[in-house]
């Protein structure tokens, strides 16, 4: 339920103020309205035969249309009494009991007469409209809760079209393909088709691959990075989850919640790369991000570890382009310093060979193999 729905205090002190104040305010004009029509009595010619009406009609007409039936009737009680405030007129000799009676209660029947007629037809007109108020303010609670609804629907709908595309199982003949392509990609398509190899098994493009320099998992690789080389993203080895990927060679997942205040903001799973040559070396870090676990094939742990394995496999290459990044860098601004290092690379010789005198081969002359 949204705040809106709590009533604050501040309404509870304005539903308060409200009655007080509209009896205030018809308090008001009673005064006012009375005021005018005792003023106007005083220079205006009463009685029977006078050619204006009594000016106690004013309020007694006016409070009746605007405020409905009770409010006219107290109107004409006040007004009966100021009428009769000087005392009763005199009965003429040629009248008897009931001509004097008719005579001297003319007015204030004709006052309660209107006031019924008119503040019954205002007072069932208040009544509607206090009615349709209510209606229109339920109406409007009801669509903020429809609109609330479509708000929950359309993210659930996006959370359910997410969650069956993640569980979409690629065919064996797609995974397959890729693995192929991988295995044979170039120094250009290597980061698209491992790209796309992660995306099959685990259903994200959002991945990171780290490798162990110095004692420090460095950030090598990421989809849409191709500089990441230059380490800006480290994890030292005095954090927790250094000491559990390469030192326990633990499996990290977001659906544990130790292991979800290990990863923070790093991704919902990561594990351990391990060197082909020596198994039990852990030589870097292979994490996968893209917000929720929910989101990614229910089997995510088990296709998790097979894409460990296989990038396992091509770190090699990934390694080969962390070097070239880290040999061109200094090249941008002093070749010399760049064909040192590139020198003293083990791969100086097989590259040297690549091009007539020695030179650097460009990546577009190189292919991963």
């Amino acid at each position: 339920m949204s705040e809106r729905d709590h009533p604050t205090s501040a309404d509870s002190d304005a539903a308060e103020r409200s009655p007080r104040s509209s009896k205030s305010r018809i308090a008001i004009e009673f005064a006012l309205l009375f005021a005018v029509a005792l003023v106007l009595k005083q220079f205006l010619p009463s009685g029977n035969g006078a050619p204006y009406p009594n000016p106690l009609w004013l309020p007694v007409i006016v409070l009746s249309l605007e405020h409905g039936l009770a409010t006219g009737l107290a109107a004409t009680i006040i007004a009966s009494g100021l009428h009769f405030s000087g005392g009763l007129p005199p009965m003429q000799m040629t009248e008897d009991i009931y001509a004097y009676i008719s005579r001297i209660a003319a007015e204030p029947v004709s006052w309660a007469c209107v006031a019924l007629l008119i503040g019954h037809i205002r007072s069932q007109q208040i009544v509607q409209v206090t009615r349709l108020q209510a209606d229109l303010a339920e109406r409007n609670a009801q669509c903020a809760a429809v609109a609330d609804l479509c708000v929950d629907l359309r993210d659930r709908a996006d959370l359910l079209e997410r969650h069956i595309a993640a569980n979409a199982l690629a065919s064996n003949v797609d995974i397959a393909e890729a693995m192929r392509e991988l295995n044979d990609a170039t120094w250009d398509s290597f980061a698209e088709r491992l790209t796309r190899f992660v995306t099959l098994m685990t259903g994200t493009a959002e991945f990171s691959v780290y490798l162990l320099r110095d004692d420090v998992l460095r950030v090598v690789f990421q989809p849409n990075d191709e500089h990441t080389a230059a380490g800006d993203v480290t994890i030292a080895p005095d954090d927790p989850l250094f000491g559990a990927v390469v030192k326990e060679r633990r499996i990290l997942s977001a659906m544990r919640a130790a292991d979800r205040l290990l990863l923070g903001e790093r991704g919902v799973l990561a594990g351990p790369l391990a060197d082909n040559h020596a198994p039990n070396r852990v030589i870097g870090m292979f994490a996968i991000g893209g917000g929720a676990l929910a989101d990614h094939p229910e089997d995510i742990e088990r296709r998790f570890s097979l894409t460990l394995s296989e990038i396992a496999r091509v770190l090699g290459r990934i390694i080969l382009i962390e070097n070239w990044h880290a040999a061109a860098a200094p090249g941008q601004s002093n070749g010399h310093d760049a064909d040192e290092r590139e020198a003293k690379t083990p791969q100086a010789p097989k590259r040297a060979a690549a091009r007539p005198g020695g030179g650097k081969p460009r990546p577009d002359e190189m292919t991963l193999q």
